[in-house]
């Protein structure tokens, strides 16, 4: 079954409720206070009934300018609006108000319906349609279904009801995946024997009793801060029935266990985890209202409204000091309290004093850095996220100065994972990739990826240069280096970066300590000469080998260090321990002795074998167990690998 929203948009007291009672039964307004004041305060719901398969919930909302942050909690969710202009009055202040915000907020459909027509005569209802076609000319609504009804006779409420229910054989453009489960929560109230009961309209997902869902932001104790609060789905209910699933499109009551009246508000996100991003500063563009006297200027406050919520933002213009009437311009809003948000929402802005409806925009990004006004490079950035493919968007994000995961850029981007992982293979392909993708997640674009390649080769240059003698750096001084120049904390990052660029070819690992690939020391006549000495000197001790100790006597430490680890590097002698390097045909001499053994055998037994002292024998044993050739049991070795 097709579920469809609409909503009420008009002046106050043009009929928009008596119209909705008159297509539905239901009086949208349950307070005592609208009943007694005869105008709507509060946002009021209903459902049209119908034959045609269709789940229409109706979202009436108030027309008093007063009420403009009520209307505002309920009318964003909608598919198409039912537009009231009564016949008596005509287009008046909230016609243009409300049609402003509608633009505002994206909403592209709708019927504009006439009311009150009995209370006019066959003349004045002539003028008055053409007043209503000749305003509407040029927007979304020319051309629409313009219905003249009346709530008191019934005139013609049929004919709009069979509108109406043309007008839901339309494309679902909502998405019903369970993992971008929202709700924007505009009414919470308690039920006795049930508990806290949230409603809203159901944006995008599916939900089912019994899912764990979060509640954002959630800034109350125990809660995990802006992360959110879990809560539990106990019951649902939708217009009027209740239901084990509500899926997008729908107008959803929604039971929480264990959550108190208290712990969730209107403005509030019911959403399935990582859904949306709470954040406290977003890019936008925003536009101001062609109507409107007001300026904004750069950094004055607002009233911000989105989805249900309403928070003091202020307004960072990124282009220019002022923003005028029918003026658009990238902006960055640093809101004063967080707000549970998607990239795509619509929002509505108010001026901060007096509280008049001034402009609205589209979120571009839910999480970005700290912006300096008037930069090129900020503005070609944000027009990307505004203009760009999801593609153009994602490379963009992987090269600003922080690192990002796969994950968290799918979450923050509204992609479910397959779909953010088929994007990704495509950027990571051939030689012309535009993204890089390390082991633990992380995106880079090709771009930022160079600029850091160029960053650890010139540390590791600069270490070679002040260390002519050393294979490379020591693997823990370039991670140190590197959370400095790349500011980050995050060693597995680290580690990740490298090894990618070992698997590139660009570094060698050399155990402790990392090079530039093709790197060798490069020695002096002399040093040269005494390497050749040194390793005479091994191959000529065979399995009597020589100590460190005495082989570091030879020269400056610094040399015969660098001297050993190239040795080992070639092949030419092989590290016993600390105290002992043998050359690698005495060791291969010593581990075939060893496998010459049927079965297990001791120490004595194989140092009479090799022909040595014991001294060395039990030197090179223990770094046959440690290299995994043998087994000590603690009287005898065996042999485990042939």
């Amino acid at each position: 079954m097709k579920n469809i929203i609409i909503g009420t948009a008009g002046h106050v007291d043009h009929g928009k409720t008596r119209l909705i009672k008159a297509l539905s039964g239901i009086d949208t307004d349950r307070l005592e206070e609208e009943k007694k004041r005869g105008i709507t305060i509060e946002l009021g719901f209903a459902h049209i009934p119908n034959d045609a398969g269709y789940n229409i919930g109706v979202i009436d909302v108030p027309g008093h300018e007063k009420f403009i942050k009520n209307m505002l909690a309920g009318i964003g969710g909608i598919d198409f609006v039912l537009f009231v202009v009564a016949a008596d009055e005509g287009i008046m202040p909230q016609t243009r108000e409300h049609f402003e915000i509608l633009n505002a907020l994206g909403i592209d459909d709708g019927i504009i319906a006439v009311t009150k027509i009995d209370m006019v005569d066959e003349e004045w209802m002539e003028l008055l349609l053409d007043e209503v076609k000749e305003y509407f000319n040029g927007t979304f609504l020319e051309g629409k279904p313009i219905i003249p009804v009346s709530s008191a006779t019934g005139e013609n409420i049929e004919l709009l009801r069979d509108e109406i229910i043309a007008k839901c054989d339309r494309e679902n453009k909502r998405r019903e995946e369970p993992e971008l489960f929202r709700l924007p929560v505009d009414r919470v109230f308690t039920m006795s024997g049930f508990g806290t009961v949230v409603t809203g309209t159901l944006v995008d997902g599916t939900v089912k009793v019994g899912d764990d869902v979060m509640i954002y932001p959630h800034q109350g104790e125990g809660s995990g801060g802006s992360d959110g609060r879990k809560a539990k789905i106990r019951g649902i209910e939708t217009y009027g029935h209740e239901t084990s699933q509500a899926v997008a499109g729908q107008r959803t009551a929604i039971n929480l266990a264990a959550i108190g009246k208290d712990d969730i508000s209107r403005g509030d996100v019911l959403a399935a985890k990582n859904a949306v991003t709470v954040t406290s500063m977003i890019d936008v563009s925003l536009k101001m209202f062609s109507s409107t006297d007001r300026i904004v200027l750069n950094n004055s406050r607002v009233h911000l409204y989105s989805g249900a919520a309403e928070v003091l933002a202020k307004v960072v213009l990124l282009d220019r000091d002022a923003l005028a009437a029918g003026e658009e311009c990238y902006a960055q809003l640093r809101l004063e309290e967080p707000m549970a948000l998607r990239r795509g929402d619509r929002f509505i802005v108010r001026f901060y004093s007096p509280i008049i409806t001034v402009g609205g925009g589209i979120v571009l990004d839910t999480l970005p850095l700290k912006h300096k006004r008037l930069r090129e490079d900020v503005l070609a950035d944000i027009d990307v996220l505004a203009n760009g493919s999801i593609s153009d968007i994602i490379v963009m994000k992987s090269g600003e100065r922080g690192f990002i995961r796969q994950d968290e850029l799918a979450s923050e981007l509204g992609l479910l994972p397959h779909e953010m992982q088929a994007i990704v293979s495509e950027l990571t392909e051939g030689s012309n990739a535009r993204l890089i993708k390390l082991s633990d997640g992380t995106l880079l674009s090709a771009d930022r990826f160079a600029c850091m390649r160029g960053e650890l080769e010139t540390i590791i240059n600069d270490y070679h240069s002040a260390n002519p003698l050393a294979d490379g750096i020591p693997r823990q001084e370039l991670l140190s280096r590197l959370r400095q120049t790349w500011y980050t904390e995050d060693d597995k990052l680290l580690q990740a970066a490298v090894r990618y660029l070992m698997d590139q070819g660009v570094l060698e690992d050399r155990g402790r300590s990392i090079a530039l690939s093709g790197f060798r020391i490069e020695y002096t006549k002399e040093q040269l000469a005494l390497k050749s000495k040194i390793a005479d000197m091994y191959r000529k001790a065979g399995v009597e080998m020589l100590r460190t100790d005495d082989i570091m006597a030879l020269g400056q430490k610094g040399i015969i260090s660098a001297i050993l680890g190239d040795l080992v590097s070639e092949s030419v002698i092989i590290k016993v321990n600390p105290s002992y390097y043998i050359s690698v045909p005495a060791w291969e001499e010593s581990v075939a002795v060893a496998r010459s053994f049927d079965g297990q055998f001791t120490l004595g037994e194989y140092r009479d074998k090799l022909g040595t002292s014991r001294k060395f024998a039990a030197e090179l044993l223990p770094a046959m167990d440690r290299a995994g050739l043998t087994v000590f049991d603690g009287t005898a070795r065996t042999m485990i690998k042939k």
